[in-house]
């Protein structure tokens, strides 16, 4: 799948919606999806009252877009609380145990709606017609956690709609969120759901135990992008580089640039096979 170099261009968008997620006030037509730019967006509020998701559409897609760590105040709430809770927001039979922090930080309280951020996201959605559209789900870092337990709460709110107009789960640098349970209810979800992880990058090794990431890992590691080597493999790679890049690796503008680099290969192997 990643070698196709129409998905690559759809990941570099959403590499750049993400990177967006982080920013003030912005000029969504600047940011496209399948080459269309977007007509519109919805901010929803967060830790501060600062933006922490977007919700951008226009008339064939919407994107919802996570955003990751920028504030302290983001660690004390979420990536400092990974004691494993139940899953809320699904009607299950069964526990399912999933990051106390992320799935707090999917409770912060909208300043517009006045709703639970969750609800606003599902309100927006609702209000706008976005449901009737093709859908993706995208975040890096935190925002990456963020957007897998949005996307196991959406398909338990939508289930029909989730089947019909999900197209795809991709995130940059996330961390695991849940236990082998949540990998487990995550089920159908995980064809759909491509997770970028750039060489070294620290991130996504957390949390260190009992946890499990879901969907198929691009390792972004030399020419091309390369399927999951295992962890135990990811890890003595940065072992052996002492973990020099491992910060560096994380940032989003780093995950926009090698990406663009796959591209330009896959591009170039496109002409040479012509």
């Amino acid at each position: 799948m990643i070698q196709d170099h129409e998905t690559l261009k759809l990941c570099l968008e959403l590499a750049k919606i993400s990177k967006a997620a982080y920013a003030g006030p912005i000029n969504h037509r600047q940011y496209t999806l399948k080459g269309e730019p977007f007509t519109d967006q919805k901010i929803i509020h967060g830790s501060h009252h600062r933006g922490y998701c977007r919700v951008f559409w226009n008339d064939t897609y919407a994107a919802i877009a996570f955003r990751g760590t920028r504030e302290s105040v983001d660690w004390s709430i979420a990536n400092f609380k990974a004691f494993p809770v139940p899953l809320r927001d699904c009607d299950l039979e069964k526990p399912v145990r999933v990051h106390r922090g992320f799935q707090r930080t999917l409770d912060y309280g909208d300043k517009t709606t006045r709703l639970r951020s969750l609800d606003a996201i599902f309100s927006h959605l609702e209000e706008h017609g976005l449901l009737e559209k093709r859908i993706v789900i995208t975040g890096h870092s935190m925002g990456g956690a963020l957007a897998l337990l949005f996307a196991v709460k959406f398909r338990a709110r939508y289930q029909r709609r989730c089947d019909q107009a999900l197209d795809a789960i991709v995130t940059f640098a996330a961390p695991s969120v849940g236990l082998r349970s949540f990998k487990r209810l995550y089920g159908d979800l995980a064809p759909k759901t491509l997770r970028f992880v750039n060489d070294t990058d620290i991130v996504p090794f957390t949390p260190p135990a009992f946890y499990h990431h879901v969907g198929e890992e691009i390792w972004l590691r030399g020419e091309i992008g390369r399927k999951n080597p295992g962890w135990p493999r990811r890890f003595a790679a940065a072992v052996r580089n002492r973990f020099q890049n491992a910060i560096s690796d994380h940032a989003i503008t780093q995950y926009i640039c090698k990406i663009e680099e796959r591209i330009a290969h896959s591009a170039l192997q496109q002409q040479n096979n012509s």
